[in-house]
Parts: structure tokens; sequence; C-alpha cells
């Protein structure tokens, strides 16, 4: 049997970790190649945004968000003038105007020039009600928005210092797929800064995010579980992973005939395989049979993350 030092577990674990590059919505996982378009709503009717008062059906209606696409600076002048309106727009019952904002919100922070202004001048102030409406397609353009912004490493720190973290958690508990997997690429993404790895699993995280890796759609788990394997590279989360029931999921669903599933366990099970309670947890639940049989995959990530957990494991892959 081959032997794996802690300190190589931890090498290779690390490497891992400086490989993996955000998590962009839309695009294929932690894909080296430059990622596909983002998934991009409807674009809204920027002068619906701002009606000349709520309280009145037939007030006309203002341009005030109007939004040069050409002018990268248009947002930023935009949320200076409007984020007092905004917010209320976000704060109201009326459905319609919420999803408007959370729209163009969702729609201008796939722009990668945009996506640190919206964080730096109070977009977070305007998912925050976005993210508690009982509308589940508010609530799914709001988690988009937050995946789109959180691609960005310098926005990475800002949303986790004014409470992006705990949006995505509450978001992790909707009943609604499409707003779970939003969700849970952007802790994924989140999840990338080292800082955020330990707040995540302060504000309650892990726990949903297992409960979401053993979804019946495999979309949203693939995504609960690219979050877990980005979090398990930091000692506390790998041990409270296990802890809390995550390797019994992620080990059925490194048997799934989805590629993309596989992949993510795979990944998961190599950065959760250094805690030796963990190595003992997962071959008393027939890991090493599980990822031997990974390593003869046709897809050549889903057998390498396998063969390096089998590694950490002082198991070989013959």
């Amino acid at each position: 049997l081959g032997v794996a030092p802690r300190s190589r577990a931890l090498a290779a674990r690390a490497l891992e970790a400086h490989r993996a590059p955000p998590r962009v919505p839309g695009a294929s996982d932690w894909a080296q190649s430059t990622p596909g378009p983002r998934e991009q709503p409807k674009r809204a009717l920027a002068s619906a945004l701002c009606p000349g008062d709520m309280g009145n059906k037939g007030a006309k209606q203002t341009d005030e968000w109007e939004i040069d696409e050409e002018d990268e600076n248009g947002i930023s002048e935009v949320m200076r003038t409007q984020l007092s309106r905004l917010i209320i727009y976000a704060e109201s019952s009326d459905v319609q105007l919420q999803r408007d904002v959370a729209e163009k919100l969702a729609n201008e922070a796939v722009k990668p020039a945009r996506q640190v202004q919206i964080v730096e001048l109070g977009g977070l102030e305007l998912l925050l009600p976005l993210t508690h409406s009982e509308d589940h397609d508010v609530q799914r353009l709001s988690a988009h928005a937050l995946a789109n912004l959180s691609v960005n490493a310098e926005n990475q720190i800002l949303m986790a210092d004014k409470g992006g973290i705990e949006m995505l958690v509450h978001l992790l508990g909707s009943t609604n797929e499409a707003v779970q997997r939003q969700a849970s690429k952007a802790i994924a993404n989140m999840a990338v800064n080292r800082s955020n790895k330990e707040k995540i699993n302060e504000c309650g995280g892990l726990d949903p995010l297992i409960s979401l890796a053993g979804s019946k759609s495999d979309s949203v788990a693939v995504e609960a579980i690219a979050a877990l394997a980005n979090l398990a590279v930091n000692d506390l989360n790998e041990a409270e992973i296990a802890r809390l029931g995550g390797l019994a999921p992620i080990l059925d669903c490194a048997q799934s005939s989805n590629p993309d599933l596989s992949c993510q366990a795979a990944r998961a099970l190599r950065n959760l395989s250094c805690n030796q309670s963990n190595k003992e947890e997962i071959l008393k639940l027939d890991g090493a049979r599980i990822l031997q049989k990974m390593t003869t995959s046709k897809h050549q990530r889903t057998a390498k993350q396998a063969a390096r957990a089998l590694v950490n494991l002082n198991v070989t892959d013959g």
C-alpha cells in the first residue's frame, strides 16, 4: 500500500485550492478554460423600475434607471443618485417592483467592470430585502445577482463584511431549486477566499449545504458539493463537514452517472480525506471501493481527483 504522510496530503490539498478558481455561474465546474456566458434573465425595461409615484398606478413613469450599456460608469451614477429610492422599492410589497430591481441588478452584475461598483455603492442594501421576499422569482434573481457579484475576488471580501454570507445562507433554506442552486454557487465563490471559509461555517452554512448535497436535483447537488469542496480546504471545516454527516451524501453522489456531479464529489472527497477521523469514516462507508472505481472514469478530472483521494487514504488505486 502507498503511504501518504500528512504533509503530503496537506500539500496536495493546498495545490487543489490554488488551482480551483471562483465558480462562475453558468460555467463548468472549476474549469481552467474561459467560462461560457452566465445564465441571464431577460432584460427588464429600465423605465419600469422607477414609476413617478408608487402610490398612483396612473403616474407617469420616468427613465431614472436608464443605463447606457456602453458607459462602464453608468451604474455608478444610478446607484449614487437613486439608491435610497431603489431600497424603498426593494422593501415594498409590490412584487413586480422587487422583480424589476432584482432583475436589473442580476443583469448588471454579469459585467466584470460593474461588479465591484455595485457592492461598493450599496448594492447589498438593495439585495437584503429582496432575499427575504416571499416570491421565488425575486429570490432567484437576488441569488443570481449575488452569485455573479461573488465571482470577483475583491467582492468576496466586501460581501462578507457587508452581510452577504448571511443573505446566502438564508437563501440556501429556500424550497425552490433554482434559488438553492444559485445560492450554492455564490457560497462556492465566496469560499474561495480563505477568511470566508470559517465565516460561512460560523454563519451556519455547512448544514444546509450538506442537506442540498442529497438533493434529488443533480444541478443543486453539484453546486452544493462544489461549495463543500471549497470549504473543506480548511481543517476546522473538514472535520465539521464529516461530523455533520456530509461524507455519506457525497459518497452517494460520487457514484452518480452525472459526470459533473461525480467529479465534484471526487474533488470534495479529496479535500475531506486529510483528517484522520475522516479517513476512517470514508473507509467505513466503502469509500475505497467507490474511489477505486472512479479512477477508471473516462473523465480525466474525476479519475485524477479520485486517485489523489486514495493517496490521502493510504490506499493504492490498484
